[in-house]
């Protein structure tokens, strides 16, 4: 989060984290699928989240690399996977603002649910009614397995995370101590 518009290495680190954002839906081989819309690939939050701590122009190109990523799942989960723009830019928004990392995955995986089960809603149309009923599949199974699998890979980012500061490819710091800094 650096106070310049772009640097290269901001640049670079954008770029990986979107490869990665994009190769994880395809290539992972541990995934949970759902139908007809929820999916929950291990990790594949990950480059998303990380992107939080460089900036936005990070944030809306790992959104666009998970969403492309996922696009062997059908257009329902590319878009909730494009959604992740809002919790990312709003992350970053926090992170900027020095808010305790607790209080930031909390908020952000509230937007993040809220989000894909808005997705969740307008798909209505459009798919199957799922076993148990449509409402209790998208507030059970896509909002609380988003944020659970929000809070897993937002634990993951965090250990990349310090790993990429102590290589000293990150300079933001975290707060965990204070509510708001």
């Amino acid at each position: 989060m650096n106070n310049s518009k772009f640097n290269a290495k901001d640049i670079s680190i954008a770029a990986l984290l979107t490869a990665l954002a994009l190769a994880i839906p395809l290539f992972m081989p541990i995934k949970l699928i759902l139908e007809p819309i929820f999916s929950a690939t291990f990790a594949s939050h990950v480059p998303g989240i990380l992107s939080m701590f460089v900036g936005p122009f990070a944030v809306i190109g790992t959104a666009v690399g998970s969403a492309l990523g996922f696009i062997q799942l059908g257009p329902w989960v590319m878009l909730r996977a494009f959604s992740h723009i809002i919790f990312g830019l709003c992350g970053y928004k926090m992170l900027k603002s020095k808010w305790n990392v607790f209080l930031v995955l909390l908020l952000t995986g509230l937007l993040h649910a809220g989000a894909e089960m808005v997705v969740g809603l307008f798909s209505i149309p459009f798919i199957a009614t799922p076993a148990g009923g449509l409402l209790k599949y998208i507030i059970i199974t896509i909002g609380l397995g988003t944020f659970i699998h929000h809070c897993i890979d937002f634990a993951i980012s965090i250990v990349i995370f310090y790993a990429l500061k102590s290589a000293r490819l990150l300079k933001t710091d975290v707060n965990f101590k204070s509510i708001k800094g």
